[in-house]
């Protein structure tokens, strides 16, 4: 029976969140978290993750959390760190809460993948930038 509610010796199940973070380019040694909401009121502590020198990184989520229902609607990923090496983007992210949902892109043998995607963090305005941001 402990077995079957993923308690065993056995992992019966593994949930993976990736994703990217970017400014002008893959900002790397930043730290991200995700965070789900577990219940009426309650959300689970950030279980975080450092992102790699491509920008990307890989948050396994803890056994605890893996039965939360719709868990694409009760967690979100978020930057909580931002090296200072990355000024022009680091002043942006300070006064921003930036977040971003989890999609479910692979599910197969009791492992599940889901990803936030890219996390943009946008640095100083910038006549280029806001021509891109008019493009969208």
């Amino acid at each position: 029976m402990a077995e079957m509610n993923g308690y065993g010796e056995h992992k019966l199940s593994s949930v993976v969140i990736t994703g990217s973070l970017l400014c002008n380019s893959p900002v790397s040694g930043a730290t991200v978290a995700i965070k789900c909401h577990t219940g009426f009121k309650r959300r689970s502590n950030w279980i975080k993750a450092v992102t790699d020198e491509f920008g990307e990184f890989v948050i396994h989520l803890p056994s605890h959390l893996h039965a939360i229902p719709h868990l694409e609607k009760a967690c979100f990923v978020k930057p909580v760190h931002v090296p200072k090496h990355y000024r022009r983007c680091y002043k942006t992210f300070s006064k921003s809460n930036i977040h971003k949902g989890i999609k479910l892109v692979s599910s197969s043998n009791g492992f599940r993948v889901y990803t936030s995607g890219t996390i943009r963090l946008h640095g100083h305005s910038s006549r280029l930038s806001q021509v891109r941001k008019a493009d969208m």
